[in-house]
């Protein structure tokens, strides 16, 4: 029924491509259980959209589609449980009217299951809930999921729904036996004309030949070959199965298009309107290779840095590592109580696997402090090596229901002259976030650091400074310092940083969803020594989401709770957990 439903939608938007469209209006009246909102999707309805506030707002369609929308909406309430739904249609001068009487839906009396595996978090029907056609695929989608990730490629499977109509009644029957574990058979690399190495191919997969199979290892191996931006087509085929192995042939064409520029203008709480010229060679001169020029300009901030990217350079055994060299220039002004200028070459070796990004390097830096009346106070001549290691097991990059997040940083500053400065610091992060069945988000997100200066002085915009989106809300970017009471902050960067930030983000309508939250940020200007008494700043605040494809659009109020005039908004793209 599903796909005549969309064969008799396709044909009614196919039959007048070529027409001149006649919208007119569509009422709904009698319905209950399933809503207006559904039913104007059902049939592709148009309303202006929400903030066209001066426009009416009532659901038009094709005049077309009137002669079919009987049968339609009988077999979309059959697809949702209603097999003795009447519907009836009418029309007018003042458009079109649907009048439904639901009647009685078909109840999940019983579920059998017979299986050898655990499908608990699987199955999506419940005894005594109204059967739904979509949630028995999904049901069936899940297990077939469920069954590739635990590596059980050649199971015996039936899933049956049995539906008694005349008492409104329906049983589901569902028998696996999964079988024998599969595994991955010989990867074999096949392609006419290449400038690629196959151990660059390789270093990318997260599977190897011989491990058990995993359909999730299969997609985190096309987004970490897509990662390269060198592909135009990408296939890794792994359909066929030789005695409980599975081959994988890869094969690829090669980016055809290597040059991207792009040029915007955007505007950011802290930095205002900002302009960007992004220009990208990708696959430059072969082999994954990337060369990157990428410049942001705003009122308070200049930035220029050049990349230079090098997929695997070496490996010890199964850990490769690639390159990274950065280089580049950049200014502040009044985001602190002095401004500041940077030259900076940073040198990485990066490595990545499904759950690791870790990186180690060396970075030279000349930082030269200005006061207030744009006078070159002392400048700095810092060398350090450092390192980040992140463990990540969230569910999603762009927006996480589940999982956790760890990732550590250090760098120590070398003393390689009587006036140079020498110091280790390292930061701490933590995130939790957990989505149970009604579909709120819970997260928090905690931050510890600290710095030990070991000789001369260092520069204050290396030390701890807090709020923006990603810490404290009631505050803008890097405007918390040294935190004094619960109402009050200094200017001063200090030496140790504690943040913790709790927040719900619950759904409002179809995309929109909303949030409260509560940020709590301590920092001290002693060294190693933690001091939270009547020292931490909390702020709470609500927020706004719109859910898209690159992420949440995010809107958030942050205020002070022992100071209601301290207050900031904040506008993101993108998760801060």
């Amino acid at each position: 029924m599903r796909y005549i439903l969309i064969f008799l939608l396709l044909t009614l938007s196919l039959s007048s491509k070529n027409d001149k469209v006649t919208l007119v209006p569509i009422f709904f009246q009698g319905n209950k259980i399933i809503s207006t909102s559904e039913l104007e999707e059902v049939v592709g309805a148009k309303k202006p959209q929400f903030y066209l506030f001066w426009k009416d707002k009532v659901a038009k369609i094709n005049a077309k589609m009137y002669d079919k929308l009987d049968e339609t909406f009988r077999l979309f309430y059959r697809n949702e449980g209603f097999y003795d739904a009447n519907i009836s249609t009418h029309k007018d001068k003042k458009g079109i009217t649907v009048t439904i009487v639901e009647n009685r839906p078909i109840i999940i009396e019983d579920i059998i299951l017979n299986s050898d595996l655990d499908l608990s978090e699987d199955i999506t029907l419940s005894i005594g809930e109204r059967f739904r056609a979509k949630d028995f695929t999904e049901t069936k989608r899940n297990i077939k999921k469920h069954l590739l990730t635990e590596g059980y490629c050649s199971p015996e499977l039936t899933t049956k729904a049995y539906l008694d109509i005349e008492n409104y009644k329906a049983f589901i029957k569902i028998d696996l036996k999964k079988k024998k574990i599969c595994h991955f058979g010989k990867i074999t690399i096949k392609t006419k004309s290449s400038t690629m190495d196959n151990d660059i191919i390789l270093s990318r997969l997260h599977f190897e030949e011989g491990d058990i199979f995993n359909i999730e290892k299969i997609k985190e191996s096309y987004e970490s070959l897509y990662s390269l931006e060198a592909f135009d087509q990408l296939n890794l085929d792994y359909s066929k199965n030789l005695y409980n192995e599975k081959p994988v042939y890869i094969t690829y064409k090669e980016v055809s298009k290597k040059i991207h520029t792009r040029i915007g203008l955007g505007y950011a709480t802290d930095l205002k309107f900002q302009g960007r010229f992004y220009w990208e060679y990708r696959n430059y001169h072969g082999n994954g290779k990337k060369l990157i020029f990428d410049t942001v300009v705003s009122k308070d901030q200049k930035r220029v840095e050049n990349r230079f990217f090098v997929p695997y350079v070496y490996s010890i055994k199964d850990y490769h590592l690639d390159f990274l060299n950065s280089i580049g220039y950049s200014q502040e002004r009044d985001i602190h109580n002095f401004d500041e200028h940077v030259i900076f070459d940073k040198l990485y070796f990066i490595h990545m696997s499904s759950e690791w990004h870790n990186s180690i390097g060396l970075g030279v830096e000349r930082r030269d402090i200005f006061n207030a009346s744009q006078v070159l106070d002392k400048h700095y001549f810092l060398i350090y090596p450092f390192m980040k290691l992140i463990y990540d097991k969230r569910d999603s990059k762009l927006n996480p229901k589940n999982g956790f997040y760890f990732s550590h940083d250090m760098e120590y500053g070398l003393q390689y002259s009587s006036d140079s400065t020498s110091y280790l610091k390292y930061e701490d992060e933590l995130r939790l976030i957990y989505t149970p069945r009604w579909d709120i988000t819970f997260s928090l997100v905690g931050r510890i650091g600290a710095i030990k200066l070991y000789k001369n002085s260092m520069p204050e915009s290396k030390k701890f400074f807090a709020g923006g989106a990603f810490s404290n809300r009631a505050y803008g970017y890097d405007r918390l310092g040294i935190t004094e009471s619960q109402t009050k902050d200094s200017e001063l960067g200090g030496y140790t940083l504690a943040n913790l930030s709790l927040e719900s983000n619950f759904p409002i309508y179809k995309s929109f969803r909303g949030a409260f939250f509560t940020d709590n940020t301590m920092i001290s200007d002693n060294q190693g020594i933690w001091e939270f008494s009547n020292r931490v700043i909390t702020s709470a605040g609500i927020g706004f989401r719109y859910v898209t494809p690159l992420g949440p659009f995010k809107i958030d109020l942050g205020v002070n709770v022992h100071d209601k005039s301290q207050r900031a908004i904040h506008f993101q793209v993108g998760q801060s957990f």
